[in-house]
């Protein structure tokens, strides 16, 4: 019965605020898609992508493979060092630190593969399409020196164009956390409006609240009757 009675009210509730909790959805809705538009500024990834293999002409066989497969897990330390980021950051005349710098760069690597993926996140399309290209370029000219191998070659360049999404913001999950936002201050509203009103309106608040049957109801008589009695009483006597 106490389940019963939750239920109707619950109902009751609801049907008695819905307009109040939608119109807090969309204003919700509406707040976060301003906010993220106007006020959070948007991210920006692109990737390029390196080899590790041998020199051209020559026989690859399996303890190769294997041997660029390990230089591959080394190259990724290396792609970050401050030898090679000092180099991007004086090139490009970056106004960031070298940690700075180091924190926008991700470098993922597919197992059991000798491609190395280097990302770059900034806030300009543009700004990030430079460092991808220039940490490989520099990374490839000093990998030599450093480790006194050729054996790296660009798979391909990252690009900016018009085509490009920021990562950052997600709208469609800021538009989604905006709703539950608005859902949720819109009920805890519409919950204190209904604490605040304690007054009985109708047969359904009553049923609702008791869970008893109504048997009947008495009509409140109208004004004009009222009046109408009060004048033929007087005039009798």
């Amino acid at each position: 019965m106490e389940k019963t009675l939750d239920i109707k009210y619950i109902g009751q509730f609801f049907k008695k605020y819905w307009y109040i909790i939608v119109a807090a959805c969309v204003v919700g809705m509406i707040a976060i898609a301003f906010y993220t538009s106007y006020f959070v500024t948007p991210i920006y990834q692109v990737s390029t992508d390196v080899l590790v293999n041998q020199k051209k002409n020559e026989q690859v066989t399996v303890s190769d493979v294997q041997s660029n497969q390990q230089f591959v897990n080394t190259y990724s330390v290396i792609l970050t060092s401050s030898r090679i980021l000092d180099q991007v950051k004086d090139n490009l005349n970056l106004p960031q630190s070298v940690k700075q710098l180091k924190q926008q760069i991700t470098i993922e690597n597919v197992a059991n593969s000798q491609v190395i993926t280097i990302k770059v996140t900034d806030s300009s399309a543009e700004k990030a399409t430079l460092i991808a290209n220039k940490v490989t370029t520099v990374f490839k000219d000093n990998i030599k020196n450093i480790m006194d191998q050729q054996n790296v070659s660009i798979l391909s360049e990252a690009k900016a164009d018009d085509n490009n999404i920021p990562i950052k913001p997600n709208k469609k999950s800021a538009l989604v956390m905006g709703a539950f936002g608005g859902l949720v201050i819109g009920i805890l509203f519409s919950f204190s409006l209904q604490l605040l009103n304690t007054t009985i309106k109708s047969e359904k608040d009553i049923e609702a609240l008791t869970d008893i049957p109504i048997l009947g109801s008495i009509q409140k008589e109208r004004k004009k009757r009222r009046r109408h009695a009060k004048r033929t009483f007087k005039t009798t006597h």
